[in-house]
């Protein structure tokens, strides 16, 4: 009887892991460009002060 190991191993496994941590890095990176400037644009305020000339 011969021993008949289909499986892929350590480094199948490892390429695979690494396949899917790239996928999902490039998924973040392309959501972080697309949403990640949502931010309020800003609008010019002014705020009246009162100076104490003596």
């Amino acid at each position: 009887m011969a021993y008949d190991d289909q499986r892929p191993g350590f480094l199948g496994y490892l390429f695979r892991l690494i396949l899917i941590l790239l996928i999902l890095g490039l998924l973040g990176l392309v959501a972080f460009a697309y949403f990640g400037d949502l931010g309020v644009e800003p609008a010019p305020r002014s705020i009246p002060i009162e100076l104490d000339a003596t």
